[in-house]
């Protein structure tokens, strides 16, 4: 079984058989108070999908590392080079039981297009990070509905491009709880003319499959 829970916007909770891994550990949820960060079981994993604050606080992260024994942080150089200026060592290289593809961010309004690395978690799950040129996906995808460098047209394009079974919204921190309502009720009729079921998970709410 694998069960899978929304933190706060971006960040995500992945338990399988084999452990807990968090991906995105960014400022939303370690400094907005929606989650309550004592709750956090045994964690062995974390991944990083790139280097913006709000997938990667080093802060979040040296939290992390200092509450257990064997969490190992994982990610891609640019996001090694960052951490290690904090002293908090990153492995780039292969996972056990988790691809990855290394993709670019969606520009953002200045133009950048950081590194981005999308994953997929024990086959089950793939977490895209802020980047709609990913190639592949598992049957569940976390689905960046609304950030400053892309659209709800635009993620719905996306997701039915890769065409997952289900998708669960991410990156939506910036909408009230009535707007996150309104953009999802929109969203699942689009998606379900695809074929594709959208999983209304809030922050703190878990499913497992």
């Amino acid at each position: 079984m694998t069960t899978i829970t929304r933190l706060a916007d971006s960040c995500i909770l992945v338990e399988t058989d084999a452990g807990t891994t968090l991906v995105d550990p960014g400022f939303f949820t370690f400094d907005s108070g929606v989650v309550d960060l004592d709750s956090l079981g045994d964690i062995q994993r974390v991944l990083v999908t790139h280097e913006h604050g709000d997938h990667v606080k080093p802060e979040f992260v040296r939290w992390l590392v200092d509450r257990g024994s064997d969490v190992v942080v994982h990610s891609n150089q640019a996001v090694a080079d960052l951490l290690t200026s904090h002293d908090i060592e990153v492995a780039t290289g292969p996972l056990t039981d988790v691809s990855f593809e290394d993709v670019l961010h969606e520009p953002v309004p200045s133009g950048a297009m950081p590194p981005n690395r999308a994953y997929t978690i024990g086959g089950v799950v793939t977490h895209p990070g802020d980047s709609q040129q990913v190639t592949s996906s598992a049957a569940i995808m976390a689905l960046p509905l609304l950030a400053p460098w892309t659209s709800m047209t635009e993620a719905v394009r996306f997701a039915a491009r890769l065409a997952p079974r289900q998708v669960f919204p991410i990156h939506d921190f910036f909408t009230s709880g009535s707007g996150r309502a309104a953009l999802l009720g929109i969203a699942s009729g689009v998606l379900a003319d695809h074929g594709i079921e959208l999983i209304r998970l809030d922050w703190g709410d878990s499913f497992t499959v």
